[in-house]
């Protein structure tokens, strides 16, 4: 996942650590007192007890896939955490290396479908996004019985990880580490855990951990009244540091060979390597579908927030929207008061800047997610989607669907839309919505270096019902069709949909490939 506790979890992250055990101080300070060394102590602990291993992947990285081969190769299993929304994206795992990873014996197991920070939601979409990955791994032929929060962030959902059909979930940063963060923590989950909807675990495993510490988390443990060692890895990778192998979430591929290695050669010594559900146990369960909310009725804004009136204090943008861009090109984001004719008291409007344009675009989108900001939509109505705007270059509607597996897609885009020097409504007509889908986002796209300011969002279902299979593209107040009316912006690459520019943290990035849209013309 995601889900560095160090260097991207928020600041109410839950971190279960026992207090400090003033016993061991006060036992310490005895044998000062009676002059005793500390080598009858080393050899009071120097017997081992039994300890289990579990080898746990999360995020469905692609990177994982040869590590998946080498454990194989020594007859071990791993836990792989699937986030079944990145799944068949560029960078990650594709259904067919899951099914080839289940097939080696391995446990294929949820970890939401976008990999948010749960407790940041609401309560309802919490629960969609724990209940509904649970489900498409079902449907993808899996059967799911643990679970791990992103970001080991779980203050208010452990009762729908259990609801959701789990039989555990796993956090991190709860036992003794390398880093030596969690003081007076265990050297090891228990078995049975006190709580199996939080299981303990050091920190994730990222590019500081040296093989004598992997190892010494094992042999820790076996000194220590033995237990159960649960380690994470996200990446396995060999560029530190680059963008695929963020060095906080990052291990290269000799450590991990090594590691694993020598895990093996511990069976003699009391060490065995299990999957989370070998330890846990537990029966399968039925999937639990969560609807998105009803659709809007025909004539009424289905967006939450149109006028930007609010701030997300988590990212610094108006409340249930969200950056989107993709391409070569720098961004850069800003509210001000610079509001349309008529808008509310409290209304706000989003400035965005490119600069160095290459390809791609950036557009204010309202939050793709799974329910909570997202407006619900029904195959074959067409929708009416517009927003307020300014700008110095030329824009264009750019949109995507969700479809009943939670999952985002590239849609369509509008013809260009011309630079305006006064605020200007932009309106355009959708297609027929596809079979399948049952949410849309939209966001005007600035497609070039320039300025574009927004505020007013809509998205209305006509009271005729639509017009399906139309698509047209309109200016009011003001003339917006540019010379170059029917040019379309092609949208030719694939790229990080949200590129962790502004005030959205890079740890809440996930993939959304763009490609030419059923409408898309050359735009030379």
């Amino acid at each position: 996942m995601y889900g560095s506790i160090r260097a991207a979890a928020p600041p109410w992250l839950r971190r279960r650590r026992s207090t400090l055990r003033f016993a061991t101080a006060i036992v310490a300070a005895i044998l000062i007192v009676l002059g005793l060394t500390a080598a009858p102590l080393v050899k009071a602990q120097a017997a081992t007890s039994p300890v289990t291993v579990s080898l746990t992947f999360d995020d469905s990285n692609a990177d994982q896939l040869p590590a998946e081969q080498t454990i194989k190769s020594l007859g071990l299993h791993g836990t792989f955490y699937t986030v079944s929304g990145w799944v068949n994206q560029p960078g990650y795992l594709t259904l067919a290396n899951l099914q080839q990873i289940q097939t080696d014996g391995n446990e294929i197991a949820g970890h939401t479908v976008e990999h948010p920070d749960l407790p940041t939601l609401a309560l309802s979409e919490q629960e969609r996004e724990i209940c509904n990955d649970r489900v498409n791994l079902i449907n993808w032929g899996f059967q799911p019985t643990d679970f791990a929060y992103p970001f080991a962030d779980a203050d208010t959902n452990e009762a729908y990880a259990k609801a959701c059909g789990y039989n555990s979930a796993r956090g991190l940063g709860d036992t003794v580490d390398p880093e030596g963060d969690c003081t007076g923590c265990v050297y090891a989950e228990t078995t049975p855990p006190p709580d199996p909807y939080y299981l303990r675990a050091p920190d994730e495993v990222d590019s500081t951990w040296t093989l004598a510490e992997m190892e010494a988390q094992v042999t820790n443990a076996q000194s220590h009244k033995g237990g159960w060692v649960i380690l994470t890895y996200h990446h396995i990778c060999s560029d530190i540091g680059a963008a695929d192998c963020p060095s906080d979430l990052s291990t290269t591929p000799t450590i991990f060979d090594a590691f694993v290695t020598w895990l093996a050669g511990q069976a003699s010594k009391g060490v065995t390597v299990k999957t989370v559900q070998q330890v846990i146990g537990g029966t399968f369960k039925p999937g639990v579908y969560i609807n998105p909310p009803a659709p809007a009725a025909a004539g009424v804004n289905a967006l939450t927030d149109p006028w930007l009136t609010s701030t997300d204090s988590t990212t610094g943008f108006p409340s249930c929207y969200q950056p989107g861009g993709w391409g070569t090109n720098t961004v850069a984001w800003a509210s001000n008061t610079n509001v349309p004719p008529g808008a509310p008291t409290g209304s706000q409007s989003q400035n965005l800047t490119i600069t160095g344009y290459s390809s791609g675009d950036a557009k204010l989108l309202p939050t793709m997610d799974q329910g909570a900001c997202t407006p619900t939509v029904v195959p074959g109505d067409s929708y009416t989607v517009s927003v307020d705007y300014e700008a110095t270059a030329d824009t264009q509607f750019a949109l995507y669907y969700r479809t009943t597996f939670g999952l985002w897609y590239y849609w369509t885009s509008s013809p260009w839309l011309a630079p305006a020097s006064t605020w200007t409504t932009a309106t355009f007509t959708t297609p027929a919505v596809p079979a399948g889908a049952n949410g849309v986002s939209f966001g005007l796209a600035l497609i070039a270096n320039g300025t574009v300011t927004t505020d007013g969002y809509s998205f209305v279902l006509p009271a005729s019902g639509g017009t399906a299979g139309v698509l047209a593209a309109t200016a009011l107040r003001g003339s917006a069709l540019s010379a170059a009316k029917g040019r379309q912006h092609v949208h030719s690459h694939i790229k990080l949909f949200i590129p962790g520019s502004g005030g959205l943290a890079a740890r809440h990035s996930f993939p959304m490939p763009e490609w030419p849209g059923p409408h898309a013309k050359s735009p030379t």
